[in-house]
């Protein structure tokens, strides 16, 4: 049995998705591979953390995101990077001198460092193939798993008020133009996320209900989803879009953006809609709450899509890759 350090970023009590990932894929592989960890020590410096990662190398190496510049510590050809997003990469452009550090330590240095790179999506695979022409045959895609607790529960009839509920916040989350949408509708906002003060003005002056949540456990999160009646996730970029899958998984329709991760995570399961366009975002929602045949459609189309995103599906994918890593020669 041959030993992976797990390469992790600080503990946080916030924003633990890529944990939460790879705890569940742990759990998957605990008997079938020996499993190191190695969590960032955000006390000390970035080469503080280089230098200490080295001493916890196991026979396979696997940075699982975020803090990429930390596989610079760790020697040999049994190293997988995985790629979460580009899109932070995207946005610190303007910014010159941050974006060029972010380049060389973030990917440049780390991809060279890397046998082979997962990804998440093939949207994700393009971009890292556009912007540094990283060699096709060392990208594998491995897609997110739904987490087990996300369990189907039949909606038996709406919220007299519909509820509809958004994850996240920030800008490319597109929360501005789904307010701007139900603004003259009798609609429930559940918003999972640090909502801005202008946002929560906004949210008064038009007189919207909704409700505010944070720092949630998978258990709330999920208790949130039953109680919905859609779930609403037109954003502007994502490297995957996990509450897509979340929302197919406990059986409620999902209006996702016509373009990018999110379509291909989706595939033809979901409302695609394009995110910038307020009336289509207000008419998916008007459609899908008034026509029981597209309600139930989309729910019948997500449980069948969210088949490929099982768990024990993907702890394999991950453990044929070791597999296939380990005949590298160190």
């Amino acid at each position: 049995m041959f030993k992976v350090t797990f390469i992790n970023r600080e503990p946080r009590k916030t924003g633990f998705s890529i944990e939460g990932i790879f705890i569940l894929i742990k759990s998957c592989l605990k008997n079938r591979i020996e499993i190191g960890n190695y969590d960032m020590d955000p006390g000390r410096s970035w080469l503080g953390n280089i230098l200490r990662v080295r001493k916890s190398a196991g026979d396979i190496n696997h940075l699982t995101g975020d803090v990429n510049f930390l596989l610079l510590g760790v020697p040999g050809k049994r190293n997988i990077l995985t790629v979460h997003d580009m899109g932070h990469y995207d946005t610190l452009r303007p910014k010159k001198l941050k974006h060029l550090i972010y380049h060389f330590f973030w990917f440049h240095f780390p991809l060279k460092n890397a046998t082979l790179v997962t990804v998440v999506s093939q949207f994700t695979k393009n971009k890292l193939l556009e912007y540094f022409n990283y060699p096709e045959s060392q990208i594998r895609i491995v897609y997110d798993p739904v987490k087990p607790i996300f369990q189907y529960s039949p909606k038996l009839q709406f919220n007299s008020k519909p509820r509809i509920l958004q994850i996240g916040s920030g800008k490319h989350k597109n929360l501005t133009n789904l307010i701007e949408a139900v603004r003259q509708m009798s609609i429930h906002l559940d918003i999972v996320a640090f909502v801005p003060d202008e946002t929560a003005v906004k949210l008064e002056e038009y007189k919207i209900s909704y409700t505010i949540y944070n720092g949630l456990e998978d258990q709330e999160v999920y208790d949130l989803y039953v109680q919905s009646d859609l779930v609403f996730f037109a954003s502007f970029y994502e490297g995957f879009g996990m509450p897509i899958i979340e929302a197919q998984a406990v059986g409620r329709p999902v209006i996702t953006s016509n373009f990018g991760a999110m379509k291909e995570v989706a595939a033809d399961s979901a409302y695609l809609v394009d995110p910038k366009n307020i009336n289509e975002i207000k008419n998916a929602i008007q459609n899908i709450l008034n026509n029981a045949e597209i309600y139930n459609q989309l729910v019948r189309d997500g449980f069948n899509n969210i088949k490929k995103f099982n768990h024990e599906k993907i702890a394999q994918d991950y453990l044929d890759i070791y597999n296939e890593l380990i005949q590298f020669r160190n």
